[in-house]
């Protein structure tokens, strides 16, 4: 959000349907929110201005993912201030501490009708020193030994509450089609007790497969973002409707990022085929580019718009 904030923008104004009208929302923020802080050494890296924390909340959004590749890209005193900024504007944060215990913590928000939800946060995406320690800053690693005490955060959510939703971060980058990993990590969250599972990491749309009572959406694509033409310009809402502790239906809303980096609401053409075949029918492969790469994507070098 560094470049909406930067150019004045409301990136959620245009939203179907805005995050506020809904019981409860949750977006994966993949940035620093800080205005301190030193680059880490890796290729890319993203921060926002503090102002960026109220936007959010303005939104309507009620649960910050921070369990990514890019939580810590300013150190721990920015992972402080995103923390802080956004808990200040009453979104509460998951995935990532000051410490190995807040970073695995569940957080509990509950419905207009009473309904318990705890949302869990992990990433297997996670850059050397990023992971948070006994007493040191970072997010809530998924990999084994870290696992354990992932699933062992699901379990406790699951007999705390009505209903359980997992972010994870994981997948390979421009890929449609989940890979193996995910589809075993996915699984055992499940087998742990939780309703939904909910991914991003691959800046593309992947399949959603529900099975009557539970659901895995593998990706959501880029949210906002920088403007993209192809199927990383290619995201949306995905909605799960809950009648107590089961998922019993769900939607995808269709959005393209115009040519600002904002999600725009889109009901027709070949781009909106496209997604309803990788969401809702789960045909990925047609659509898989020629290669695959694990780096992070860069920020165009020219943007229309801009």
């Amino acid at each position: 959000m560094e470049r909406s904030e930067r150019l004045g923008l409301d990136p959620f104004e245009s939203i179907e349907p805005s995050l506020g009208s809904v019981d409860l929302s949750v977006v994966n923020v993949e940035m620093a929110i800080s205005d301190r802080g030193t680059p880490h050494d890796k290729t890319y890296v993203f921060r926002a201005p503090p102002s960026a924390a109220r936007r959010i909340a303005a939104g309507g959004v009620r649960v910050a993912n921070l369990a990514n590749n890019h939580a810590m890209d300013y150190g721990g005193d920015a992972l402080s201030d995103t923390i802080d900024l956004l808990e200040g504007a009453g979104v509460a944060t998951i995935g990532a501490g000051r410490n190995i215990d807040e970073a695995y913590r569940y957080r509990i928000l509950t419905t207009r009708g009473g309904v318990s939800v705890a949302f869990v946060g992990a990433s297997l995406i996670v850059p050397s020193n990023f992971a948070a320690g006994s007493s040191t800053p970072g997010v809530a690693s998924a990999h084994p030994p870290d696992l354990a005490r992932v699933l062992d955060t699901v379990r406790a959510a699951v007999a705390a509450t009505d209903a359980v939703v997992v972010i994870v971060h994981w997948g390979i980058e421009r890929d449609p089609c989940p890979d193996d990993a995910q589809r075993l990590l996915a699984q055992k969250l499940l087998d742990a007790g939780a309703d939904a599972v909910i991914g991003h990491h691959p800046h593309v749309l992947q399949p959603v497969v529900y099975t009557g009572e539970k659901l895995v959406a593998f990706s959501l694509g880029n949210f906002i973002w920088e403007p993209r033409q192809h199927m990383s310009g290619e995201t949306g809402v995905l909605q799960v409707d809950f009648e107590g502790d089961r998922v019993v239906g769900w939607a995808f809303h269709p959005h393209l990022l115009d040519g600002d980096g904002v999600p725009v609401p889109a009901d027709s053409g070949p781009r909106v085929e496209r997604i309803r075949d990788i969401i809702d029918e789960g045909d990925c492969v047609p659509h898989r580019p020629p290669t695959t790469t694990t780096t992070s994507l860069p920020p165009p070098t020219a943007t229309a718009g801009s």
